[in-house]
């Protein structure tokens, strides 16, 4: 969990994910064991990220994100 991170409430994170600077998370949002949130990248309420995901810089996470997938851009595909 890094500088400026906003994790609001009910969110679950896994064992070593990483959230970046000035991430965000909306409530009730889950990120799975050895995903990866980048700087700056802002993710919807109630979304799932999955494990060993990535989720770029300044990505906007607007539905689940699958297991072992990368996304990016707004909104992130």
């Amino acid at each position: 969990l890094n500088t400026n991170a906003s994790i609001d409430h009910d969110c679950v994170l896994g064992d070593f994910s990483f959230v970046g600077p000035n991430a965000a998370l909306g409530g009730t949002v889950t990120v799975g064991e050895g995903a990866f949130i980048g700087l700056g990248a802002a993710i919807l309420p109630n979304l799932r990220i999955g494990s060993d995901a990535i989720v770029a810089a300044g990505a906007v996470v607007v539905r689940d994100v699958a297991p072992g997938t990368t996304v990016m851009g707004v909104p992130a595909r």
